[in-house]
């Protein structure tokens, strides 16, 4: 199975920006909405993230980044992660690997994501 990852990923990637380059999630009601905010009334760190790709993908890019500030600042990491992880050919990427999986960077991501789950409930962001 590990050996289809690598071409199942863009295939869906494909398909979901397809999808969500079309599909409004503001108008949709197909769009799943977020179980946490149903369920407690609190925004989780990657809610409004449906709304965020379809801006995203449109060009929209100060709509992105106020529907989530730090799903765009963490975009980045996200692609490079994937890359490192799945498309490391040839172990060209096994420094790029060493500095997004080490443990200081893994623990301020975490702490940066808790942080932000806490700050954006407290400011209604």
């Amino acid at each position: 199975m590990n050996k289809f990852i690598p071409y199942i990923i863009p295939i869906l990637t494909l398909s979901l920006g397809i999808i969500y380059f079309f599909v409004d999630p503001n108008l949709s009601i197909l769009c799943p909405k977020c179980p946490w905010w149903f369920l407690t009334g609190t925004y989780c760190p990657s809610c409004g993230i449906q709304r965020f790709l379809h801006f995203l993908l449109n060009g929209d890019f100060y709509k992105a980044f106020y529907v989530n500030p730090f799903l765009m600042l963490s975009f980045p990491y996200a692609i490079l992660a994937v890359l490192g992880k799945w498309y490391n050919y040839k172990n060209r990427l096994n420094k790029l690997n060493y500095y997004l999986y080490h443990r200081t960077t893994l623990i301020t991501y975490l702490a940066l994501f808790f942080s932000w789950w806490i700050i954006r409930n407290i400011i209604g962001i």
